[in-house]
């Protein structure tokens, strides 16, 4: 009875842990690169860059308002001080007035308006490099999410070369009481396997650490029960891929390209700026003000009516010539000339960079088609080459070694075509990617 009982809560237990992996959620590319996205920190601080200059060009396009200021004062005095009639007297004198003023600037230099268009082509800048960000953190992200693929095939095999070997220990049993193997065998057998089962827990670990990577690069949290979906996708190279035809479509789409762009746009702009300091400037003020005197002698005008008589109204135009300055502008234009020169050589460098980057893409996917179509047909001989050798041995007529040698040379043409497998998968989506195609499609 006891016995039936303990054989029940060992199938609850197996049931409720069947249940508890069937609830793990798996994750597709596409899901791990949003959430990824979503929670970077880079890319957040990319958000707050873009509302940062989206907060300056507010304040550039206000900069053509008038501003409006409004002032009062009150003092007091005593003793001997000077009164309204410009003479001095002992008395205590209070003292109030009141003002609004205005000022328009008109001109300075054209530098206002190309700071506005400065600040649209930084605005566009950092929204490039937003998706820039979001681009190399999607790259970086299928990488992994690819990883995680191929350790996963690396572990099946490594299970399958422990399947592999417990029946050559069952075979080698049979040999041995039938009198047509050495019991020393056995051991070499044992000795293979364990061997073996050091080879899947390293590709256990190795699994283990692509999870790992990938979830710190989603900045997931509770991954112990984080999974991903197999991809599909089939090995074939298009007659029409090249490296040209993909850098020509990139130039259009990667962001990388258009940062470069609007950088050097702003830079031009940034010596427009600098020109603005040789033109003189002019702005126009209009103010009004009054003042109220009361030295205590009761003799004085009433509050109101000293307002109204001491009201001061003035209308003001002010021009500044730059006469000389030091020199400080001609610098300043000169060292925006060099910006510009550099962000022209970035561009450059940016270009140069991209295609260098598809380049290498493209000959990797290549090296890979090539290795996958090398390694497919070495697995095919392998196997056959294998299953010849498992005839031999359950027939006494080859030795342990002999028979690991053809086991150990299969699993590697499989750990060696799955490489080339993902590795051509990875690279096929990458030049895709360029294509301004999107790595889930």
């Amino acid at each position: 009875m006891k016995g039936l009982v303990s054989i029940l809560a060992f199938a609850g237990l197996l049931a409720c842990q069947g249940n508890v992996q069937a609830q793990v959620k798996k994750w597709t590319l596409a899901e791990c690169i949003d959430y990824a996205v979503t929670h970077n920190i880079e890319v957040k601080q990319s958000d707050n860059q873009i509302q940062n200059l989206k907060v300056q060009r507010n304040t550039l396009r206000n900069s053509f308002l008038p501003d409006l200021n409004a002032g009062a004062s009150q003092n007091f005095t005593f003793g001997r001080s000077l009164n309204q009639n410009n003479t001095y007297e002992d008395s205590n004198i209070q003292n109030s007035s009141f003002s609004v003023t205005t000022e328009i600037p008109i001109f300075a230099g054209f530098k206002r308006t190309a700071s506005i268009a400065q600040n649209r082509f930084d605005l566009l800048a950092a929204e490039a490099n937003r998706e820039l960000i979001e681009n190399n953190l999607s790259l970086n992200v299928a990488g992994a999410y690819f990883q995680i693929l191929l350790n996963k095939e690396i572990y099946r095999i490594a299970l399958e070369q422990i399947q592999l070997t417990k029946e050559q220990e069952t075979c080698t049993q049979l040999l041995i009481e039938n009198g047509k193997a050495a019991e020393s065998q056995l051991y070499d057998v044992r000795a293979q396997l364990a061997d073996d089962e050091l080879t899947a827990t390293e590709a256990r670990n190795s699994l283990r650490l692509a999870y790992l990577d990938l979830a710190q690069l989603m900045e997931l949290k509770g991954h112990e029960q984080f999974d991903i979906d197999s991809l599909g996708g089939e090995i074939a190279i298009a007659d029409t891929l090249s490296p040209v035809s993909i850098y020509q479509s990139a130039l259009t789409c990667m962001p990388q390209i258009r940062q470069a762009y609007y950088t050097l746009q702003s830079k031009t702009k940034g010596i427009r700026i600098a020109k603005s300091g040789y033109y003189p400037t002019l702005s126009f003020a209009a103010g009004i003000n009054t003042n109220y005197y009361d030295n205590g002698s009761g003799l004085g005008e009433t509050f109101q009516r000293q307002l109204n008589n001491n009201m001061q109204k003035s209308l003001c135009f002010t021009i500044s010539i730059p006469l000389f300055d030091r020199f400080s502008t001609r610098n300043q234009v000169r060292a925006a000339r060099i910006d510009e020169d550099n962000a022209r050589l970035s561009l450059e460098n940016e270009k140069k960079q991209l295609y260098k980057d598809i380049e290498q893409a493209y000959m990797d996917a290549i090296s890979a088609f090539e290795k996958y179509r090398s390694t497919t047909k070495a697995v095919i001989a392998n196997q056959e080459a294998h299953r010849y050798a498992l005839e031999k041995y359950a027939a006494g007529k080859s030795t342990v070694f002999e028979y690991n040698e053809i086991k150990m040379k299969l699993a590697d043409a499989l750990s060696q075509q799955s490489q080339a497998k993902y590795t051509y998968l990875l690279k096929d989506r990458i030049l895709a990617f360029y294509s301004c195609f999107s790595l889930t499609d």
